[in-house]
Protein backbone atom coordinates (compact mmCIF):
# COMPACT_ATOMS: atom_id res chain seq x y z
CA UNK A 1 0.00 0.00 0.00
CA UNK A 2 2.43 2.06 1.05
CA UNK A 3 4.82 1.49 -2.24
CA UNK A 4 1.82 2.63 -4.25
CA UNK A 5 1.19 5.90 -2.49
CA UNK A 6 4.63 6.48 -3.23
CA UNK A 7 4.51 5.45 -6.88
CA UNK A 8 1.48 7.74 -7.24
CA UNK A 9 3.34 10.55 -5.92
CA UNK A 10 6.33 10.17 -8.01
CA UNK A 11 4.34 10.36 -11.27
CA UNK A 12 2.66 13.65 -10.23
CA UNK A 13 5.78 14.92 -9.34
CA UNK A 14 8.88 17.01 -12.02
CA UNK A 15 11.91 14.91 -12.66
CA UNK A 16 13.87 14.40 -9.82
CA UNK A 17 11.64 16.28 -7.10
CA UNK A 18 10.71 13.32 -5.19
CA UNK A 19 14.46 11.88 -4.56
CA UNK A 20 15.79 15.40 -3.40
CA UNK A 21 12.78 15.75 -1.13
CA UNK A 22 13.20 11.95 0.41
CA UNK A 23 17.10 12.78 0.78
CA UNK A 24 15.69 15.69 2.96
CA UNK A 25 13.43 14.47 4.93
CA UNK A 26 15.68 11.63 5.27
CA UNK A 27 18.36 13.71 6.73
CA UNK A 28 16.20 15.40 9.37
CA UNK A 29 15.02 12.21 9.92
CA UNK A 30 18.57 11.36 11.30
CA UNK A 31 19.36 14.68 12.93
CA UNK A 32 15.68 13.97 14.99
CA UNK A 33 16.80 10.24 15.68
CA UNK A 34 20.66 10.94 16.89
CA UNK A 35 20.30 14.08 18.58
CA UNK A 36 17.02 14.75 19.51
CA UNK A 37 15.53 17.11 17.32
CA UNK A 38 15.88 18.00 14.12
CA UNK A 39 16.16 21.46 11.49
CA UNK A 40 12.92 23.18 10.77
CA UNK A 41 13.94 23.62 6.98
CA UNK A 42 16.05 21.55 4.78
CA UNK A 43 16.70 22.09 0.87
CA UNK A 44 18.36 19.33 -1.03
CA UNK A 45 20.40 19.81 -4.50
CA UNK A 46 22.41 17.30 -6.78
CA UNK A 47 24.82 17.80 -9.51
CA UNK A 48 27.04 15.75 -11.53
CA UNK A 49 28.66 14.13 -8.11
CA UNK A 50 27.63 16.08 -5.63
CA UNK A 51 24.74 15.94 -3.21
CA UNK A 52 24.81 19.62 -1.06
CA UNK A 53 21.98 19.80 1.94
CA UNK A 54 21.26 23.15 3.61
CA UNK A 55 19.87 22.80 7.14
CA UNK A 56 18.25 25.90 9.10
CA UNK A 57 17.10 25.37 12.67
CA UNK A 58 16.81 23.03 15.46
CA UNK A 59 19.15 23.92 17.88
CA UNK A 60 18.73 22.90 21.35
CA UNK A 61 17.97 25.07 24.19
CA UNK A 62 20.84 24.55 25.64
CA UNK A 63 22.88 25.31 22.42
CA UNK A 64 21.08 28.58 22.11
CA UNK A 65 21.73 29.14 25.64
CA UNK A 66 25.60 28.85 25.06
CA UNK A 67 25.18 30.85 22.35
CA UNK A 68 23.59 33.59 24.01
CA UNK A 69 26.99 33.56 26.73
CA UNK A 70 29.18 33.67 24.11
CA UNK A 71 30.06 30.49 23.60
CA UNK A 72 30.31 29.70 20.08
CA UNK A 73 33.29 27.45 19.83
CA UNK A 74 31.84 25.07 22.28
CA UNK A 75 28.35 24.34 19.73
CA UNK A 76 30.28 24.56 17.44
CA UNK A 77 32.66 21.73 18.39
CA UNK A 78 29.43 19.57 19.75
CA UNK A 79 27.70 19.88 16.46
CA UNK A 80 31.53 18.82 15.06
CA UNK A 81 30.95 15.55 17.28
CA UNK A 82 27.73 15.29 16.47
CA UNK A 83 28.16 14.77 13.02
CA UNK A 84 31.19 12.53 13.04
CA UNK A 85 28.45 10.02 14.53
CA UNK A 86 25.83 10.63 12.07
CA UNK A 87 28.55 10.05 9.32
CA UNK A 88 27.58 6.44 8.63
CA UNK A 89 24.17 6.85 8.76
CA UNK A 90 23.79 9.84 6.39
CA UNK A 91 26.59 7.94 3.70
CA UNK A 92 24.20 4.47 4.26
CA UNK A 93 21.32 6.73 3.58
CA UNK A 94 22.73 8.61 0.58
CA UNK A 95 23.97 5.71 -1.10
CA UNK A 96 20.77 3.78 -0.83
CA UNK A 97 18.82 7.20 -1.98
CA UNK A 98 21.12 7.77 -5.12
CA UNK A 99 22.64 4.35 -5.82
CA UNK A 100 25.35 5.46 -5.98
CA UNK A 101 28.85 5.34 -3.63
CA UNK A 102 29.37 8.06 -1.45
CA UNK A 103 33.61 8.74 -1.48
CA UNK A 104 33.81 11.65 0.46
CA UNK A 105 31.11 13.75 2.72
CA UNK A 106 32.14 16.65 4.96
CA UNK A 107 29.80 18.80 7.18
CA UNK A 108 29.79 22.51 8.43
CA UNK A 109 27.70 24.49 10.76
CA UNK A 110 26.88 28.38 11.23
CA UNK A 111 25.92 29.05 14.54
CA UNK A 112 24.61 32.11 13.66
CA UNK A 113 21.19 31.70 11.85
CA UNK A 114 21.30 28.09 12.60
CA UNK A 115 22.44 26.89 9.55
CA UNK A 116 24.51 23.49 8.87
CA UNK A 117 25.28 22.06 5.60
CA UNK A 118 26.32 18.37 4.11
CA UNK A 119 28.15 17.84 1.23
CA UNK A 120 28.69 14.54 -0.10
CA UNK A 121 31.00 13.93 -2.89
CA UNK A 122 29.60 10.60 -5.08
CA UNK A 123 31.89 8.35 -7.28
CA UNK A 124 31.42 9.22 -10.69
CA UNK A 125 28.58 7.81 -11.97
CA UNK A 126 30.53 7.40 -15.57
CA UNK A 127 33.77 8.64 -17.35
CA UNK A 128 31.55 11.01 -19.34
CA UNK A 129 32.61 14.79 -18.01
CA UNK A 130 32.64 17.89 -19.13
CA UNK A 131 28.46 18.27 -19.59
CA UNK A 132 27.21 21.13 -16.93
CA UNK A 133 25.12 20.47 -13.53
CA UNK A 134 21.51 21.15 -13.55
CA UNK A 135 20.84 22.04 -9.92
CA UNK A 136 17.81 20.95 -8.08
CA UNK A 137 16.14 22.14 -5.46
CA UNK A 138 13.61 20.54 -2.71
CA UNK A 139 10.87 22.52 -1.10
CA UNK A 140 11.08 23.38 2.54
CA UNK A 141 10.13 21.01 5.17
CA UNK A 142 7.19 23.43 6.35
CA UNK A 143 6.15 25.07 3.02
CA UNK A 144 4.58 28.30 4.99
CA UNK A 145 8.09 28.69 6.27
CA UNK A 146 10.33 31.77 4.60
CA UNK A 147 13.02 30.32 1.97
CA UNK A 148 16.48 29.60 2.98
CA UNK A 149 19.09 33.01 2.16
Amino acid sequence: MEAARMQAQDAARPDGAWLLEEISRSVVRLHKEYIGQGPTKARTYIGDDLVVCVLQGGFSRAERTLLEHGRTGTVIHQRQALDEALRQPLTDTIERLVERKVIGLTSAVQPDGELSTMVCLLEPASPARGVASRLLRTRDIRPTSRPLP
